[in-house]
């Protein structure tokens, strides 16, 4: 969530003070989700230096360790992972722990970061998140959310339904 302090601070001069108002609400009352969540989820500054956005993340490659990080955090079975990842066990195990994944599986495992730090932020915990994953849903037809890992449509559709959990939005 911004700093209200600092988005305070910013007000453009000669903006009315109503409808300043009204965009500090809405800053206020629906907080957008923020790269560090994500950058969390994947190591932080820790593993990942210092912040960069996430398609320059993306396009120099994540560190392997931000892939153990991952997996350690989310509680994803290996096989889903690398599955979803198209890459094999053996493929990562030649990685060293600092060397660079290629920029196509740094981009899911981004995406898929951001799955779960959206799920957490909705279910306060990726315990609850999971759990969720794992039972069936009548948005997907009676199917688990958790079938759906398999490709980034699949991804975006769970996102989706996520958004409209989030804004109390019924199937």
């Amino acid at each position: 969530m911004p700093n209200l302090f600092e988005v305070h601070a910013q007000r453009p001069a000669g903006l009315a003070n109503h409808i300043w108002k009204i965009f500090v609400s809405f800053i206020e009352n629906f907080p957008v989700m923020t790269k560090n969540k994500i950058t969390d989820l994947l190591g932080g500054s820790k593993v990942l230096g210092k912040p960069k956005d996430l398609d320059d993340l993306a396009e120099e490659g994540l560190p392997k360790q931000s892939l153990v990080f991952f997996m350690t955090q989310v509680n994803l079975d290996e096989r889903r992972l690398f599955n979803y990842l198209d890459v094999t066990k053996r493929t990562l195990d030649n990685y060293k722990p600092k060397e660079r994944l290629r920029l196509y599986i740094s981009d899911r495992l981004i995406h898929l970061a951001e799955l779960y730090a959206k799920g957490k932020e909705i279910f306060n915990s990726l315990e609850y998140f999971n759990e969720w994953l794992n039972r069936p849903s009548i948005d997907f037809h009676g199917e688990k959310p958790i079938e759906l890992i398999n490709t980034r449509r699949g991804i975006d559709e769970i996102l989706r339904t996520l958004g409209r959990i989030e804004h109390g939005i019924l199937a």
